[in-house]
């Protein structure tokens, strides 16, 4: 597994995994992964996944790519080195992760955001309020403009300031940062503005809000993150 690390701001770090392939992982290399990483309620949960084994894969290697980036993070900005296994990762009821100490400490964790495509898997944690992040491949088949763009998306993309898949990504990083996901409407999540590498994004059930995406440059890929200091 290849690793991209990038600072965003102080608040955030953002990791990305590279996977050539999940099927070369054996069951006995799981087996081994489940032993030195996942808590007793996390192996629990992977042993009861009805799932593929690829899936199955994704799910584990996604626990172990998020606690590496929270165990880095906390290295780095608290002096403080952990295990694994002192942490968990939880989800919410609105399927967003987050992370928890396994036994009392008051060190405060950072937030965090999973998103992953084929052989792709990206962690981001931040000092924040929330954090959001998504990526595509750069060859994916995008949607049709009409069927996800608004007409100021439309305006942005034919100026070059935009592509679909960057819009779909912002408003997928955007939504996971606000924790309510994008609700299988892409319109709900428009793009307002852009400056270099950034998209900015609103909610039209709340006008107010005002969220920016950061894009980082990795090779064959549309990286986007959200955070909601």
């Amino acid at each position: 597994m290849a690793t991209y690390s990038f600072v965003v701001g102080p608040l955030a770090r953002v990791h990305v995994t590279l996977v050539a392939e999940l099927k070369p992982y054996t069951e006995e290399a799981a087996a081994e992964f489940v032993k030195e990483s996942l808590t007793d309620n996390e192996t629990k949960t992977w042993l009861d996944l009805q799932a593929n084994t690829a899936r199955k894969m994704e799910w584990l290697l996604g626990r172990i790519v998020l606690k590496e980036a929270v165990s880095e993070y906390l290295l780095e900005t608290q002096l403080t080195k952990i295990t694994a296994k002192q942490i968990e990762i939880t989800r919410t009821e609105a399927g967003a992760p987050g992370v928890v100490w396994t036994s009392e400490n008051p060190l405060p964790l950072p937030v965090i955001s999973l998103a992953h495509t084929k052989g792709v898997i990206v962690a981001a944690v931040a000092s924040a309020e929330a954090v959001g992040v998504d990526v595509e491949k750069a060859d994916r088949q995008a949607p049709v403009v009409e069927r996800v763009l608004t007409e100021t998306e439309k305006k942005l993309f034919d100026d070059g300031r935009i592509s679909l898949l960057s819009a779909v990504v912002a408003k997928e990083a955007a939504a996971k940062a606000v924790g309510v996901g994008l609700g299988g409407d892409l319109r709900r999540w428009p793009i307002v503005y852009t400056e270099g590498t950034q998209h900015f994004v609103t909610c039209i059930d709340d006008e107010e809000l005002a969220l920016v995406v950061d894009f980082l440059e990795v090779p064959n890929l549309i990286l986007g993150v959200c955070v909601i200091v």
